[in-house]
This record gives C-alpha cells, structure tokens and sequence, in this order.
C-alpha cells in the first residue's frame, strides 16, 4: 500500500508590505462510520461547525463519518497561506469560525493579537499525542494549539552527483560549486529555510538571530545563488529525472521522490533543522465552543488520526503511529523524516516583527542573485 497524495499547500504569502503591516512590524477512511465510539453525541438540529483550513486537508471518508454520528457537518471554508488565516482572523469576516489551522510559526502572533482562545486539556486527550511534538518553544504547555501534522525540512540529492553523503548543511552549501551539481539546485522560496541553515551552521538561533546576523548570513547564501536552477514548488519528477539533483524539500515530497528513483537518498541535515507543525486552535470568540471540542475528540482517537495520515501523505500526531501503518507500506520511515530523526535537533521558525522583514529582503536579494 502506498501511502502519499499529495503535499500541503505550498505556503505561499503575501507581499513584505502586506505582511509587515499585518504584523505591525518596521520595515526591513470509510470503514469509520459504523465504528464510531459513542462519545460524539448528535447535536441540535441548528448545531454547526465552522472551520477555516488549508484545502485539502481533511478525510472525506473522516468527515462523513463525523456527520452521519453527530448529524453535523463540518462547514470548511480554506485559505492558502498563514498570512490570509491572519487577516482574515483579524478583521469582522473572522467572527464565525470554531477551528483554525495556523502553522507553528504563526501561534505567537495570533495569541499575541489576542485571536485564540487558552485550550481546555481536561476535554483534550494529551497523553494519545507523540510527546515530541507538545511543548515545543512555538506554544510552551499547549497553551492555544496542539498540534494535527507536522513535517521536517531535508534535502534529497543524487548522491552520485554530488560525490559523496550529505550529512551536514555545510556539506549542502559545498556541494553547490561542483560540476555535476551547479544549475541542478532547488532551495526554498522561504527566507528563514534559505537563511536558516547558514545561521545554524554559524552557531545561531534562527528565532533570536539579529537583523545584521541575518543579513551576513544571507550573504553567504547569496553568493552561492547563481548555482541554483529553481526556489519554486518541487516537481517528484524533476528530481527523478536528473533536471534537479540536489533540493531543499519536505520528507513527504522526498519520499514520493525515492518512490520514482530509488537511488537517490533523504537526509535531514545537522547541526539542526525545522520542525513545522499545522495545528489545531480555536479561536477566542468561537460560537460553537462545545462542537469544536466535539470534534476534536473524534480526530484524535488512533483510528482517525491513521485514516488522516494516509489521506494527507504526513504524520498525524498520535503515538506510536508508524507502527500501526499498513505493513506493506513503501518507505514507511520517510513518511516521519527518516529513521534515524533526532527530535531535539529539530527547531521550529517563530515569525517576530523585528526581524520578519529582513527575512523577506534578503530572501528577495538572493533570488535575483540566481538570475
């Protein structure tokens, strides 16, 4: 059984001077349905449940399921970048919603803003999560989020092309300059994972790093952008074919990658890397308060978080997980990043005002630098 569809929305966001004024920042499956426990009561005939998400991102089996136990169907309206989750949160057209799905490196802004609600832990099974994926430095104690799936930033690469193993995001920048390996690089279009690797090699926290550090380390990367082919969407296929050798990716597309061309390899680089996680948060004026927590109950229990995980191509976030996979499932260890993933070299992008900006121009310089 494979188990990839496809990857989330890319994060596409909106432009710097949109994003800064946002901040206020300076510039710089089926089976279910009859299986259900009967924890998830039917609601009124009136009950709703409203949800803002990225497309995609839920079961439909999962969600039918739902409704037909409950009688209440998830009302799902998207949104394709954490930007527009936040502006629309942040404005009258944001009133309606029960459930949002902000990624990791959002929650401290929009709790700042005052846009969550604290989470109630007494109508929420903690102890079902994989313990090194709460209390993480995005959300210290869970406070307003937990988290739904998560991945890891790696690089996939031929590894006859570039002569050797990537272990390290020092060997990634070297491998740049070599013959078979110039003009065949993917990096991101995100500046703190363009950024982010020359800082850590550095020494430097990407979260606490100053304008001027960013900068010098941008730079560095700068100089090195005419080597590289793409910071767009990673096509599986440019990978398998040889268009591209070496990338920045996530393990969901690294491993629909190794699925085309099992010679090339996944590794998730030292000395650290990112951890980003969708989570789930509800926002501080839900008017179905009991419905949302209705349905959080239903998505975490073990059945519907494996159903989520084989829909959405990345791990849900229950313990032990990879373990009640199918057995036949291909490269099963992919789908969490590799077998040998550390979870305490994994550090999650936190936006902050001061800094956010500089990301964004730097990040901007270092593209047209690729020419």
């Amino acid at each position: 059984m494979t188990i990839f569809r496809t990857a989330p929305s890319a994060r596409s966001g909106l432009s710097r001077r949109t994003l800064l004024t946002l901040l206020g920042a300076a510039p710089a499956t089926a089976a279910l349905s009859a299986a259900l426990p009967g924890g998830f009561r039917a609601r009124a005939a009136d009950a709703q449940l409203n949800i803002y998400s990225w497309p995609d991102y839920f079961s439909a089996d999962n969600l039918a399921a739902y409704a037909k136990k409950t009688g209440v169907t998830p009302n799902i309206s998207t949104y394709d970048s954490n930007e527009t989750l936040f502006a629309k949160l942040n404005s009258p057209a944001g009133a309606g919603f029960d459930l949002i799905i902000p990624s990791s490196s959002w929650i401290q802004q929009f709790a700042a803003k005052g846009l969550l609600q604290e989470l109630d832990h007494s109508r929420l099974n903690l102890a079902s999560f994989d313990q090194d994926l709460l209390n993480r430095d995005y959300d210290p104690g869970n406070k307003y989020s937990i988290p739904k799936d998560w991945g890891v930033l790696g690089v996939v690469y031929d590894p006859e092309a570039v002569g050797g193993e990537i272990k390290t995001w020092e060997d990634f920048f070297k491998a740049f300059e070599k013959p078979e390996v110039s003009g065949k690089i993917r990096l991101s279009d995100s500046g703190w994972e363009t950024i982010g690797p020359q800082l850590w090699i550095e020494g430097k926290d990407w979260n606490t790093a100053t304008s001027d550090e960013i900068r010098a380390a941008g730079e560095k990367v700068k100089a090195l952008a005419k080597h590289v082919k793409s910071f767009s969407g990673l096509d599986p296929n440019a990978v398998a074919n040889g268009s591209i050798v070496l990338a920045q990716t996530n393990q969901g597309t690294g491993r629909a990658i190794i699925g085309l061309n099992p010679k090339l390899k996944w590794v998730v680089p030292g000395p650290f890397s990112e951890l980003w996680v969708d989570n789930y948060a509800i926002p501080k004026n839900a008017p179905n308060l009991d419905q949302a927590y209705d349905f959080l109950a239903y998505q975490l229990q073990p059945d519907v978080q494996l159903a989520e995980t084989q829909y959405i191509g990345f791990p849900a976030a229950l313990a032990g997980l990879e373990e009640k996979l199918p057995k036949d499932t291909k490269n099963a260890d992919l789908i969490f990043g590799g077998k040998d993933l550390d979870f305490s070299k994994l550090t999650s992008f936190v936006v902050n005002p001061d800094t956010i900006g500089t990301y964004l121009q730097v990040q901007t310089e270092i593209q047209a630098a690729a020419g």
